[in-house]
């Protein structure tokens, strides 16, 4: 076979589309650090979380006779106050969900005693516990990452303890070699997140691939410190094209680049 034969040739739409997924294949895995956000990017944190709330609603309708519905608007309002600083005042998970829950009751006209906000805490925790859940692909993406010898860090918001946590309880710890937390750093991803990460573990833009789900927070911020970003869009469209902008709508199809 001749190497016309092994090699589409560039001259017509159909073979440089081929061509430029191969050459972006070969950009992904030469990389050696491959990143990640962990809420909603390798685990269903939406879901966990809402669930999560929701029996702590139920305990406090229960006790108070409060609406459900009051309740959950209540604690929309505190949440997007409470996370606009993206967890970079490095307090635990529990003084934040303390925060939070003693807010709630309060914004309803109810004293907290440490007591009811203990249970309610337990609550909060066991319930996600119960329904933490990894992404469709994810298990078999770090597997494969691994056995390829590559890096994987994981650069997420949130607490630091509870991140950890999450790590531990999903059963994927063994496969992150870096878990950086903006609780932990200080700053924000929006904030200069990624220059200080590259900075601390002496990591080469070019050398490093991110995945998040949320454009704004996760994809706009890696590329504007170089680092090659897939934007994580279960709703959307697969484009493996640098030019457009990569993203991919499961981790499978990140895994299938991997494999060539």
């Amino acid at each position: 076979m001749s190497i016309s034969e092994e090699v589409p040739a560039a001259n017509d739409p159909f073979s440089r589309t081929i061509l430029a997924l191969r050459s972006v294949q070969l950009t992904i895995k030469s990389k050696q650090y491959f990143g990640f956000d962990l809420d909603d990017t390798l685990h269903e944190f939406r879901k966990a979380s809402a669930f999560a709330s929701s029996a702590v609603f139920e305990a406090i309708r229960r006790d108070t006779g409060i609406e459900m519905d009051s309740l959950k608007t209540a604690y929309t309002e505190i949440l997007r106050s409470k996370t606009a600083s993206a967890f970079t005042e490095g307090k635990t998970s529990t003084e934040y969900r303390r925060d939070r829950f003693s807010l709630l009751l309060q914004a309803h006209g109810f004293e907290t005693f440490d007591t009811i906000l203990e249970r309610l805490l337990d609550i909060y925790k066991n319930s996600l516990q119960a329904v933490l859940e990894l992404k469709p692909g994810a298990l078999s993406l770090l597997q494969t990452l691994k056995r390829l010898n590559k890096k994987i860090i994981v650069i997420t918001e949130g607490p630091q303890d509870a991140q950890e946590w999450t790590v531990r309880e999903l059963g994927i710890a063994p496969y992150i070699d870096i878990l950086v937390t903006t609780n932990e750093i200080g700053k924000s991803k929006v904030d200069g997140l990624f220059s200080v990460v590259l900075e601390k573990y002496s990591i080469d833009a070019g050398d490093i691939i991110y995945v998040g789900d949320n454009e704004v927070r996760d994809v706009v911020p890696a590329r504007s410190e170089g680092l090659l970003a897939v934007f994580y869009n279960e709703h959307g469209e697969t484009r493996l094209d640098e030019g457009d902008g990569l993203s991919v709508k499961t981790l499978g199809e990140l895994e299938d680049t991997l494999n060539i």
